[in-house]
């Protein structure tokens, strides 16, 4: 009988689903697709009221993000997250035991803080031994919320990390330091990145800097973008407007208008691909953008963060030395200008070799075959 593997995520930011589809792609990768996978955002199919709250992430992150922050301080606290399981308990665990019990999986994953308690107080009430282990997907800043008993094994990003759950009482025996997973292609190099710039018909040897701003498209792209307008700055930009088809479009409009070289892309799964025919990375400090970057041996310029959840991303960026961090889009072209052919970008490039974990999906989905 074919084993099976269930992953519990939300889309809440954090690049959670990201990380369950990586780890889904190494187990099939590792195993030669033996086993059957499933993942579930827990919140929006567990229960329509939590469904709507979890939309409003979005909009709450871009427009009252200080708010977001507040919640997130509010909450790391033992007995305000045991009143929120207690009230949340009754919208969501009824389903979640009962979607449990549908799919009968030999494993559990869980990749999101919220789900843990909950889980474990799940699999008690139907009295299943299933191993439960959890993936950490925050670098170095942690949440209380991600710590829970009864869980078998963790496998978090860094010796940070790891110190952080054993404060929070974590015992250190199950903690696994094995990096953030991050989609198999980023580790599997068989592309060139010569032949990727001519296929994307890039300048094949300009200074290339990439622009992100996660899948909403945010962050002050634009103002970044007519920053350099405005500069001598010899290089060549990927922009990566993600869903916001406002800024894709007028980007491209103003692209043949420009004085140096910029290719303009909507949402798209060739991350992996334009990250290997750049040079340079300016980008919100989300984990999964953050381990996919140093995954492509790409130095970083962090442009936002999160209040709470991101901090910590901030702090490992710029504490080992793999970036600069510019908030301000019209001080963008000074940083691009300080780090384009210097020793400190080559610095940069050097601290990335040191803690880039490209193979952690990998090294995680070996450990996950384990437990079955």
């Amino acid at each position: 009988m074919t084993k099976k593997i269930l992953y519990l995520f939300s889309d809440t930011g954090g690049g959670h689903r990201t990380a369950a589809t990586a780890l889904i792609k190494a187990v099939n990768h590792t195993s030669n697709s033996k086993y059957q996978q499933e993942m579930i955002d827990v919140f929006v199919q567990g229960s329509g009221i939590l469904s709507f709250i979890t939309g409003l992430y979005a909009p709450i992150i871009k427009y009252i993000p200080w708010f977001w922050g507040a919640m997130y301080y509010y909450l790391d606290d033992p007995k305000k997250l045991q009143l929120l399981e207690l009230v949340s308990k009754p919208f969501i665990l009824r389903n979640l035991k009962k979607m449990i019990k549908d799919f009968d999986p030999d494993l559990i994953v869980s990749v999101h803080p919220l789900v843990n308690h909950l889980t474990v107080r799940a699999l008690k009430e139907l009295k299943r031994k299933t191993p439960f282990v959890v993936v950490i997907t925050d670098p170095v800043t942690l949440h209380r919320a991600w710590v829970a008993d009864d869980v078998e094994m963790y496998y978090v990003a860094t010796e940070e990390a790891a110190h952080n759950c054993v404060k929070y009482g974590l015992d250190k025996k199950k903690i696994k330091v094995l990096g953030i997973p991050v989609d198999p292609k980023f580790a599997l190099k068989d592309f060139q990145k010569a032949d990727a710039r001519v296929d994307d018909r890039l300048e094949p040897d300009y200074f290339t800097v990439m622009l992100m701003g996660g899948g909403e498209g945010g962050g002050g792209m634009y103002k970044i973008v007519k920053a350099i307008e405005q500069s001598d700055l010899n290089i060549q930009l990927v922009v990566i407007a993600g869903r916001n088809k406002v800024l894709e479009n007028k980007l491209k409009a103003e692209a043949k208008n420009l004085k140096f070289p910029m290719k303009v892309f909507g949402f798209t799964s060739r991350i992996a691909e334009l990250m290997s025919e750049s040079n340079l990375l300016i980008t919100k400090a989300g984990p999964g953008t953050i381990a996919e970057a140093l995954s492509m041996d790409l130095p970083l310029i962090l442009t936002s963060w999160l209040p709470g959840q991101e901090e910590g991303n901030v702090e490992f960026v710029v504490k080992d030395g793999l970036g600069r961090v510019c908030p301000n889009p019209d001080e963008i072209v000074e940083v691009i200008r300080s780090l384009k052919d210097t020793p400190e970008y080559k610095k940069m490039k050097e601290n990335i070799k040191k803690v880039s974990k490209p193979h952690a999906a990998f090294d995680i989905a070996k450990e996950i075959i384990r437990h079955l």
